[in-house]
């Protein structure tokens, strides 16, 4: 991990056990910028949300990939991208899930994609050479 003032530089590969390593890393990096307990908790959820399908969906099983995360924090906004060498997915191309429907009526999947949208403002995804970049972008001002 990386961390100069105000920017966050962490790399893992696709494994999900080190998830809860990343998101204490973000938390100390959140906390040392100021952002509010909240703040910290919408960009944990969107990047696990959206980690967790990239390891889970992006990879053949047993296949050695990374996994990119860098933050640039400023007053005025949050700039996360995400890198990979998954197979190329843009998640937000996804089927809103239906909302209306009870928990039981509603597919599985879809809702994290949902929330990341929910909670930032902006969200892109492009193919690269060797995989995916998604850039999220949360306004603070």
């Amino acid at each position: 991990m990386q961390d100069t003032s105000n920017r966050f530089n962490y790399q893992l590969v696709n494994s999900l056990e080190q998830l809860p390593e990343l998101a204490d890393a973000i938390a100390d990096f959140g906390i040392r910028q100021g952002w509010t307990d909240a703040l910290i908790m919408q960009i944990n959820l969107s990047l696990e949300e959206l980690i967790v399908n990239t390891i889970e969906y992006g990879y053949a099983s047993g296949s050695s990939g990374l996994i990119e995360v860098v933050i640039t924090a400023n007053a005025e906004q949050l700039v996360l991208d995400i890198t990979d060498d998954a197979a190329r997915f843009n998640p937000f191309l996804l089927a809103e899930p239906d909302l209306s429907l009870s928990v039981a009526e509603r597919p599985v999947g879809g809702l994290g994609v949902y929330l990341v949208k929910h909670y930032m403002d902006l969200y892109e995804h492009h193919e690269t050479n060797t995989g995916n970049h998604i850039r999220l972008i949360k306004f603070l001002t």
